[in-house]
């Protein structure tokens, strides 16, 4: 048993490590995701080590220095998206112009249609992002979602990258954009609201470094810094949601938003975990919603499943009415800038 838990130590060194490089392999970047869970593999280890066998000598030392140093770094990285921290975007106070948003990846070999129906009926959300949506998904849903959203953007593929965008308010200068790769699109328009207002939107799904997609995360860190760059340019407010491959904590999200400025309602929140729906164990935050300072949280919630392998995440937002501005306290510096463009330089952007 002791060296099961030496092995499991060095697991946990290793799973620490990892995350903190720059390379873009995709079994490195793998560390990224189970991030809660190997964190409490960490914890497990050093209960293990101090009261069980009571480390001795310089050796064992030297391994619970190491795996307490990591499981408080993990502790402050994932502390941001509990309750017990300072929320990035504060809970919405006036009853201003509201807005609906519901994210969902539908799993393209799902034919449970009305499972996924009736989730959106339930919530009546006023913008609807579907990923993985494939021709059959797309004729499936097309008649009921017709009557409910008036404005749609829809590009279905037989490739699991396919999205649509459904809209009761009316969409402007709408577009699908294959920014880093051919078949991978994603989709850009320009949101009305009842007040006249515009807000810029961006839906998102990029290819995940994994095993059968892509065998580095390049392409995808590509087309988050692409939009990273536009959001900065933006004068108005701005939305980019999606299933993007990545989670909240890592390298690469990290730099979008410092890039961006953009916020993450989830910080001070929660994790809404919404991949593996049928995993328990094998869950972390995927699919994402975030947020210029213009905004304003009334509401955020992970939805029932409808057999997909991502829970639907929903968030109902409002415009900031004062001048006071919340800012991201995160800029991207010239190292920053540096890495991104060598990242579009990889993929010839």
């Amino acid at each position: 048993m002791k060296i099961v838990l030496l092995i499991l130590s060095i697991i946990f060194i290793i799973s620490s490590i990892a995350p903190l490089s720059k390379r873009e392999e995709w079994w490195i970047r793998g560390f990224d995701f189970p991030f809660v869970q190997f964190t409490v593999l960490g914890a497990i280890c050093i209960i293990g080590w101090l009261f069980v066998y009571q480390f001795e000598g310089v050796g064992e030392g030297f391994i619970v220095g190491l795996l307490s140093a990591f499981f408080i770094y993990r502790i402050t990285v994932i502390v941001p998206y509990t309750s017990l921290y300072r929320k990035a975007l504060p809970k919405s106070e006036k009853d201003t112009t509201r807005l609906k948003i519901l994210s969902a990846n539908v799993l393209m070999s799902n034919d449970n249609y009305e499972g996924f129906l009736k989730v959106v009926k339930d919530v009546d959300a006023d913008l609807l992002l579907l990923v993985e949506v494939d021709q059959k998904w797309h004729a499936s849903i097309r008649t009921a979602l017709d009557e409910l959203y008036p404005n749609s953007v829809a590009h279905p593929l037989n490739n699991t990258y396919g999205m649509i965008l459904y809209a009761k308010c009316p969409l402007k200068e709408s577009s699908i954009e294959f920014l880093v790769e051919e078949d991978v699109p994603s989709i850009h328009t320009k949101i009305e609201l009842s007040s006249g207002e515009l807000i810029q939107f961006y839906g998102l799904h990029p290819r995940p470094p994994a095993p059968g997609e892509n065998d580095e995360s390049t392409q995808r860190d590509a087309e988050l810094v692409v939009i990273g760059r536009k959001v900065k340019e933006s004068e108005i407010p701005v939305i980019v949601t999606g299933d993007m491959n990545d989670v909240a904590w890592s390298h690469t999200t990290r730099l979008f938003m410092r890039l961006s400025g953009l916020l993450d309602p989830r910080v001070g929140r929660g994790f809404f975990n919404t991949f593996h729906a049928q995993k328990y164990l094998l869950r972390w935050p995927l699919d994402h919603v975030f947020l210029s300072h213009h905004f304003r949280v009334a509401g955020m919630k992970r939805l029932n499943n409808f057999n997909s392998d991502h829970f639907p995440i929903f968030i109902e937002v409002t415009l900031n009415p004062s001048t006071h501005a919340i800012v991201s306290k995160e800029y991207a510096d010239k190292e920053d800038k540096e890495e991104a463009s060598d990242k579009l330089d990889k993929v010839d952007i």
